[in-house]
């Protein structure tokens, strides 16, 4: 959240005006000479967060002369800014700077009198009744938490001075209408500055209804997806994902018969990568060019193949009778689950409104988790089940990152944070002094190589974005062979700013983490921490961090890419039995087209934005610390029909798994993938209590489903933390 307030001349009695709107009118009968007039207001006091703004509306009669003055002019204040804007050109600043309005802080909270003060925090929703022109005013009316509301307020825009000249403004501009489309009246007006300092959603359920800061279950009550109450026939209707493979197979899609050739300067590094005892189909693996590709890519690639490809194979056969459920216990699950057996796709309504994606997090609805403190006044529960179904707004992934990814702890406060922040820089200070001023280090030959290895993949990490764009002048033309001399010599060499400063992250990881040393593929995790982040010393903690859980995909030995390669594979067995015995068919099941995917996270397969969204819903490990596994099952799932009716062979499966790169969208895949985990955890509930009734029936043993104890940790929310351990010579290096 915001870490500095802006500072207002304001006692504790009195309250800034942040919006302002004369002529609102309360209706306590049907004669309109009962009617009360006031102004409708948002302030707030100098310890104010956005959720202590409070919404009031004071009478004109309780106002002196003075006080009155105040009010209109800060009523007109909008006004005389569309007025220089309109003088001076679209997109001008003013030329006189904002002016503050200062005024005594009603007591009162109560809803039952003519004028009325509530925070924010208390309001629950609001209902709204646009005016209809030549007719009827409109209204609005605050309902409360506690199940109170406030007296209807009503907008006499045509006795409103600052109504009557901005409609004339508009008018002269040709639009009378707002960014929605609807027509610009005093409540719209509210309601835009109403969002300034609070998320303010519309009901999909009740379009009139405005919820305000909504909580979980509020967005989940207020979807346009419902489970029905009825016991009519048509209230059992359930939601099919669009299927777009039947949609491609439909046009005839026909996969190519070859797959692409490299030229012969391409590197064959894989071959080098296999060991001379290496298995017959292994050599025959690795030789396919699609692999070489992925091979070429990333090194640990080539040694996983070389060191478990075989291995997983041999693991994955022997093991599908173990991991596969036998067609009665699928049929029973089928059936509580209340899911054809045969088009086990098909999902319910309540489903599909629990598990929809919802907007980004906004400044504005961020900074009201908090209070004036700075303290999350939230449950983390909350925040996360927020992130996991919609992500986050660019402008506050500076701050939520570092929360998600614990550099600061969710219960600490503004000036804990602070104080946290000063360690942090004094910690990284002491660790990056260990190698800019240690001559000697810096000279050694794996300080070097360190040196050599992060440069070339930096060279090529996100260069099409601007903060990473080269920096540097057009080269004047060169032969070929200067050209090579040329790039082995500037190989060190970096020509941006920030490029350069990720370099020194990385050279103060390996102070940080000289075990593991740099890996190829840090630059992948890196980079759109420091796009966002930038603060150096916070982007060296969140890559930490973050390294915490992703250690274990560059550990030398490759054994935590293993295991997780191993747990998708049974995964893929326990809920997509058929599309398992497909790929065996096409000697896949060792899944390595995931290789790359679950290395760095789905970095190469998605667009920037993609992929940031992707990690912080990742981040929350909301359903479990291994939702990545699921969302790459989903990718399966989602692709099922073409493999099976297509696909008949390794090559062709793995350039088709390659060829989604870029192309996939992310939150259908989210969807599927969340649903996918929640019938995953109810069929494991379903075996359980299977297991637990045939248990009370008979003792015999054979009775018993057995299921995987890699797939039930599948369930924890707690990070798999494996380290790597220090090397035995200096060939573990490399």
């Amino acid at each position: 959240m915001t870490e500095q307030r802006r500072v207002i001349r304001a006692s504790l009695n009195e309250v800034e005006l942040l919006f302002c709107k004369s002529k609102c009118y309360l209706h306590p009968t049907k004669s309109k000479a009962d009617n009360i007039a006031g102004f409708l207001t948002l302030g707030r006091g100098p310890n104010d967060s956005n959720n202590d703004v409070r919404v009031s509306f004071v009478t004109e009669s309780q106002l002196n002369k003075n006080e009155t003055k105040v009010y209109e002019e800060a009523d007109l204040a909008e006004l005389t800014k569309d007025l220089e804007n309109l003088e001076l050109g679209s997109g001008s600043s003013s030329r006189q700077s904002t002016r503050i309005y200062i005024v005594k802080k009603l007591g009162s909270t109560s809803l039952t009198g003519s004028s009325f003060s509530v925070p924010i925090s208390y309001i629950y929703s609001i209902h709204l009744r646009t005016p209809l022109v030549g007719w009827w005013y409109g209204s609005i009316t605050l309902h409360m938490k506690d199940g109170s509301k406030s007296p209807t307020v009503f907008f006499h825009d045509d006795e409103s001075l600052s109504s009557i000249k901005k409609q004339q403004i508009r008018n002269k501009q040709f639009d009378p209408f707002g960014e929605d489309g609807e027509l610009v009246w005093g409540g719209s007006e509210f309601i835009q500055s109403l969002s300034k300092v609070a998320d303010v959603q519309k009901s999909t359920y009740e379009p009139n209804v405005l919820l305000i800061n909504p909580d979980p279950n509020d967005l989940r009550n207020f979807a346009p997806v419902k489970q029905s109450q009825s016991n009519n026939n048509d209230s059992g209707k359930v939601f099919v994902f669009p299927d777009l493979n039947k949609m491609i197979a439909n046009t005839k899609w026909k996969l190519l018969e070859t797959v692409a050739t490299f030229t012969t300067k391409a590197k064959n590094q894989v071959l080098d990568a296999v060991e001379e005892r290496a298995p017959p189909q292994v050599k025959q693996l690795i030789n396919k060019p699609e692999v070489q590709k992925i091979g070429n890519d990333f090194d640990s690639a080539r040694v996983y193949l070389a060191k478990w490809a075989s291995q997983v194979k041999d693991e994955a056969e022997q093991a599908q009778k173990k991991y596969m459920l036998d067609d009665e216990i699928y049929a029973k699950i089928n059936r509580e689950l209340g899911i054809s057996t045969e088009r086990s796709e098909i999902l319910t309504g309540q489903e599909i409104s629990e598990t929809s994606r919802r907007n980004p997090i906004t400044k504005v609805e961020w900074e009201s988790f908090f209070d004036h403190s700075g303290r999350l006044i939230l449950t983390t529960d909350e925040v996360k089940y927020r992130i996991f179904h919609g992500g986050l707004e660019p402008e506050i992934r500076h701050i939520a990152w570092l929360f998600l990814l614990g550099v600061f702890p969710w219960d600490s406060s503004r000036e804990e944070r602070t104080v946290l922040k000063e360690s942090y820089k004094t910690a990284y200070d002491e660790l990056k002094a260990k190698w800019s001023t240690d001559e000697e280090k810096r000279q050694s030959d794996h300080w070097k190589d360190q040196r050599q290895r992060i440069a070339k993949d930096l060279h090529r990490t996100d260069r099409s974005l601007p903060i990473f764009a080269s920096q540097r002048e057009e080269p004047r033309a060169v032969s070929e062979e200067q050209a090579a001399d040329v790039e082995e010599d500037e190989e060190m060499v970096l020509d941006n700013a920030n490029l350069r400063k990720m370099q020194e992250i990385l050279f103060t990881y390996n102070e940080y983490n000289p075990n593991l040393g740099y890996v190829q593929g840090m630059t992948d995790l890196l980079s759109p921490l420091y796009a966002n982040i930038k603060e150096e010393t916070l982007v060296f903690w969140a890559f930490a961090k973050f390294m915490e859980r992703m250690e274990r995909n560059f550990v030398r030995d490759q054994s935590g890419m293993k295991k997780q390669m191993s747990d998708l594979n049974k995964l893929l067995q326990f809920m997509l039995p058929k599309l398992f015995i497909h790929l065996e068919h096409c000697e896949s099941t060792d899944l390595f087209f995931f290789f790359r995917s679950l290395l760095v996270w789905f970095k190469r397969e998605f667009d920037w934005d993609d992929v940031q969204r992707l990690w912080e819903i990742f981040w929350t490990d909301y359903y479990t610390s291994q939702f990545h596994l699921f969302f790459a099952l989903s990718v399966l799932s989602d692709n099922e029909r073409i493999i099976r009716e297509n696909l008949d062979r390794f090559d062709e499966v793995l350039k088709y798994m390659n060829d989604l790169s870029m192309s996939m969208e992310l939150n259908p895949l989210m969807i599927r993938a969340e649903l996918l985990f929640l019938r995953f955890k109810r069929m494991l509930d379903i075996i359980d209590r299977t297991n637990s009734d045939r248990n009370t029936a008979t003792a015999h043993p054979d009775t018993h489903i057995s299921v995987s104890p890699e797939l039930r940790t599948l369930l924890s929310k707690k990070l798999v933390i494996q380290k790597e351990l220090p090397p035995t010579s200096p060939s573990d290096y490399n």
